[in-house]
């Protein structure tokens, strides 16, 4: 037998060195069998070309070696850290090497698996509006409030108007106007317009008229920009690992021998149990317990958070009024995965502010935020303040605590304000619970000011409990010890959750030393098609208010009602509005009138199919109309969608290759979501032989323009397939031929008399 295998690959290799001699053995590498592989056997040693080893997963190859004919080869026995050993009887080898031997791989944890952007949409575009008339008392005043949103690939062009007849003034007002330039691959967005940068802990907000420049994570909704869970394995065996998150499985993972680096594992804030379980063939288990701390407070290492703007400030309590210059800028860094470092300032001509941030991630012991700034306005003396926050999560406890004290020139004088920030104030908190015991919170706090009014402790007790699925209990006591005296404040809110979305609350809250009482009974609009409505009641110091509001969502538009009568001491009146909205929207060819578009929406084709039901996230949303086309008007903005189609609406003639897709939304874009139905055309018959007999359990070959389509009879004859149409084919088995002729019907089933096909001559 070996002499065989030389003889075999004598014609394999063509070197200069005639000594080697040249077989094949059979390799097996930490226990799995590689198969038979070429080899030479050379000064007294086996050698394996240096591919060969690599193709079993062994990737760090050093020890001796040597070039044939231009490759290089291996001794088996001579390779470092790998040990070796070789059966010259059954010219076996087996090589059993380290876990680092097999290099580094690298596994994903990431749940979502859809796209990481949008791409970029065509033209569409909406125009919102909402008709209004309504009471404040006795005159009966209008509102018009249209919204202009336009959309192409990374543009977005928004600009959202008013007009009323309140207070006897015929007044249309421009409450913002703004186009949006979007890279949602980088998550950078650029705008011009009317802006409101984000303001860090600590700065002023800045509106303005300008242009700026920001980072937008959520363009990307699978992008974590928080330090995610990551940890190491080795493994020497093929395995299977299994990923736990608090006991629950999130993730299973086929693993060759090799270093495995799991990642990107994200979850909500708190110190989570992270468990990796990975067994081998032979049952043999590792287990891995990792205690990882989730915060969305830090950013990852080398990752930025930036917003800078600049323009004409908007002058405040008016919508087309800017003057003089204003600025805004703001930036964090992510320097390593436990501590993001910012700074941020903004400013006009008559205030200015800077600072910096800090986030500090404590390991499995919580997060600690800081902020310092100092601002300086106009006809004031410079002023600073500063801000400290911890926060503590786990599954059954929490701890939280911050702390801010600020100088009196912090903040801008403000002559027609009787508001007084406090000089300081602190406070520490802690709740501990489950699901079956409840939730107990404890909360204590002291502020001091510039008067006694400010300056008081602060004790509050909070408990909230859900004694069955449906119903929910929540109660709050509340101290505040001033210097004049203690004043008690607290509630007892009682929720009861029907199906349907409907919902009963009641309360009852103590202040003023009095107590008052509230209720009312819901029902939660649908996200698609009918009715929502509120009804209820709250007591006041002087009088009791009672509410009432309806809402019916339609194809085409939404009518909402509402309707508030106060009874008081000293008079009673009654307010109410009555409101149509709705949308006039366009994509790709289709325009509708529709429901209100907040964000996206998208427009579902399921050609010339009436009727059919179509689901947003699981929930029934619309029907298809004559033509099969049906408006989504609420989706968000870069966020994904499971769009579907309500199996039984979808008549029995037709086939779908799918009934759920999933879409990526863009910023306020519209999209179309397309479905492909096939008319079935099924047909049925019997084949026989030329003397009668059925011709049994062969494969028939029926010839078609395209590809030919195969079929099956049954012990009876019988075939039956959805694949061809009208018209006539040839079609042939192992015992005959013959013709299939199948008329142009519009039946769901055809069935054709018997055929006769003839049979071959052998």
């Amino acid at each position: 037998m070996q002499k065989l295998k030389l003889l075999l690959l004598a014609s394999l290799y063509c070197t200069p060195v005639l000594a080697a001699e040249q077989l094949i053995i059979r390799l097996t590498v930490n226990g799995v069998e590689q198969g038979d592989v070429p080899a030479i056997y050379d000064q007294g040693g086996y050698w394996l070309a240096a591919e060969t080893i690599k193709g079993s997963g062994i990737n760090t190859l050093d020890g001796e070696q040597q070039t044939i004919a231009g490759r290089v080869f291996f001794r088996a026995d001579k390779l470092i850290g790998i040990e070796s050993k070789m059966n010259e009887a059954d010219l076996s080898l087996s090589l059993n090497a380290a876990a680092s031997e097999f290099g580094e791989r690298q596994v994903s944890l990431n749940r979502n698996r859809g796209a990481s952007f949008p791409a970029p949409a065509p033209f569409s575009g909406y125009l919102n509006y909402q008709l209004a008339a309504f009471s404040q008392g006795s005159d009966l005043e209008y509102q018009f409030n249209p919204t202009l949103n336009l959309n192409e690939g990374a543009w977005n062009f928004r600009s959202a108007h008013s007009f009323n007849t309140q207070n006897s003034q015929h007044r249309w007002t421009r409450l913002n106007t703004t186009l949006d330039y979007d890279q949602p691959e980088n998550m950078l967005r650029a705008s011009a317009g009317d802006i409101s940068p984000s303001a860090a802990a600590l700065g002023f907000s800045q509106t303005m008229g300008g242009v700026s420049v920001s980072r937008v994570f959520n363009m990307q909704p699978n992008f974590n920009s928080s330090p995610s869970f990551s940890t190491q394995a080795s493994v020497t065996q093929p395995s299977t690992a299994e990923i736990y998150l608090n006991g629950q499985r999130v993730s299973t993972q086929n693993l060759q021998p090799g270093i495995y680096n799991f990642n990107d594992l994200s979850f909500f804030s708190g110190l989570q149990n992270v468990e990796i379980v990975i067994r081998d063939a032979a049952g043999n288990a590792q287990r891995i317990s990792v205690p990882y701390y989730f915060d969305d407070s830090l950013l990852k290492a080398g990752l930025s958070d930036f917003n800078y703007s600049a323009g004409l400030a908007r002058q405040s309590g008016s919508f087309d009024s800017y003057q003089d210059f204003a600025y805004s800028a703001y930036q964090r860094v992510g320097v390593t995965d436990w501590f993001t470092l910012g700074a941020q300032t903004s400013g006009n001509t008559d205030s200015n502010s800077s600072g910096i941030l800090a986030n500090f991630g404590l390991a499995t012991y919580g997060t600690l935020a800081t902020a310092f700034a100092w601002a300086k306005h106009d006809q004031q003396n410079r002023g600073a303040a500063q801000l400290m926050q911890y926060r503590y999560i786990n599954q059954a406890l929490s701890i939280s605590a911050n702390a801010r004290r600020q100088d009196k020139d912090f903040l801008k004088h403000d002559e027609n304000s009787v508001l007084t920030a406090p000089d300081w104030s602190a406070n520490i908190g802690m709740g501990w619970g489950n699901q079956q015991i409840g939730n107990l919170s404890i909360d204590i706090g002291r502020q001091v000011g510039p008067s006694d009014a400010l300056t008081f402790n602060r004790y509050m007790l909070a408990y909230t409990k859900s004694p069955m699925r449906q119903m929910s209990v929540s109660m709050q006591a509340q101290l505040q010890d001033r210097a004049s005296g203690h004043t008690w404040y607290g509630f007892l809110n009682f929720s009861w959750f029907f199906d349907q979305g409907r919902n009963l609350y009641s309360s009852a809250r103590y202040e003023n030393n009095q107590t008052l009482t509230s209720a009312n009974f819901s029902q939660s609009a649908p996200t698609g098609e009918g009715w929502g409505y509120n009804f209820g009641f709250q007591q006041q110091d002087n009088g009791t208010d009672y509410t009432a509001w309806a809402q019916n969502k339609r194809q085409h538009g939404q009518v909402d009602l509402s309707m508030m009568r106060s009874n008081n001491s000293i008079a009673s009146n009654t307010n109410w509005q009555a409101a149509w909205s709705g949308a006039l929207a366009y994509t790709e060819g289709h325009y509708a009138l529709t429901r209100p578009i907040t964000q996206s929406f998208a427009v579902v084709e399921l050609p010339e199919i009436p009727n059919v039901g179509v689901l947003h996230n699981g929930s029934q949303v619309g029907t298809t109309d004559e033509h099969g086309i049906v408006f989504l008007p609420d989706l968000a903005s870069y966020g994904y969608h499971q769009i579907g189609l309500e199996q039984n609406d979808i008549p029995i003639q037709y086939s779908l290759e799918r009934l759920q897709t999933e879409t990526l939304s863009g910023n306020n874009d519209g999209r179309v979501v397309q479905f492909q139905a096939r008319q079935v055309a099924a047909i049925s018959g019997q084949l026989l032989r030329a003397d009668g007999r059925a011709l049994v359990n062969q494969w028939i070959k029926v010839e078609t323009d395209s590809e030919p389509v195969l079929l099956q009879t049954a012990l009876d004859g019988r075939f039956y397939t959805e694949a061809l149409t009208a018209g006539r084919y040839r079609f042939s088995s192992d015992l005959c031929s013959g013709e299939l002729i199948i008329p142009q019907t519009s039946d769901v089933i055809t069935e054709l008399a018997p055929i006769t096909c003839s049979e071959k001559a052998f």
